[in-house]
């Protein structure tokens, strides 16, 4: 006897509950063999003596391993804790492939992914302090920040959720950027156009009113004194 057509949906409808009880089972055993073997890695690349040896094994060994792995599960689209995800996200900043870093941060940050238990600060937080140590060296170094400088700022004054004294550092060191002289030294004295220093003085504010101990204090009287000298003249 041949189904009813509402038989026939309701026979479509086990049949989809039942593929996607399959693919949560293979998902689930999946992903726990996945964090099997990447805790192993994590173990040998701990045991490793040197930064240097670590970042090695980073770039050259466990990145290759484990990008493609992470690559099929953002295009499956279906979300949950991926351990695999976040570490990941860690090695490509630690190797300093920040683009994709970047990229893959947000998407994680957006999931809620949990951060490895090693590593007691949040995700959004972990990626604003490691920019943010990589932004200070580089600016020493006379390097180029952008794109990555702005499109953190932004993240981190906008979008992410942080501790003040986090945000208040961003605002900072953005400011005392405006202030660097020919040689990189910061240097409120130097800078002869006001929108500039007012920019700066803007910026530092921003850091003083998210955390009161941010340390701006004696630049902003610095920058207020230059102005009135440039404006008197």
């Amino acid at each position: 006897m041949p189904l009813s057509p509402a038989q026939r949906h309701s026979q479509r409808l086990q049949m989809k509950q039942q593929q996607a009880r399959l693919e949560e089972v293979n998902t689930t055993a999946s992903l726990h063999l996945q964090v099997q073997a990447i805790s192993e890695d994590v173990a040998l690349l701990r045991s490793l003596p040197t930064t240097a040896e670590r970042v090695e094994m980073k770039r050259d060994v466990l990145l290759p391993k484990w990008l493609p792995t992470v690559e099929s599960y953002l295009e499956l689209g279906r979300v949950y804790a991926n351990p695999v995800f976040t570490y990941c996200v860690i090695w490509l900043l630690d190797v300093g492939q920040y683009d994709q870093a970047l990229d893959w941060a947000d998407i994680a940050i957006e999931q809620g992914q949990p951060m490895p238990e090693n590593i007691r600060s949040r995700l959004p937080a972990f990626v604003a302090d490691q920019i943010m140590e990589w932004a200070v060296q580089a600016s020493q170094a006379g390097e180029e920040l952008e794109p990555y400088f702005s499109r953190t700022f932004e993240n981190v004054t906008q979008r992410w959720r942080l501790h003040e004294e986090i945000t208040a550092k961003w605002f900072k060191f953005a400011g005392l950027l405006l202030l660097r002289d020919e040689q990189g030294q910061t240097r409120a004295a130097a800078i002869d156009s006001v929108e500039t220093l007012t920019n700066a003085d803007r910026l530092l504010a921003a850091a003083e009113a998210k955390y009161h101990r941010a340390g701006v204090g004696t630049v902003r009287k610095t920058i207020a004194a230059r102005i009135r000298h440039l404006q008197s003249q």
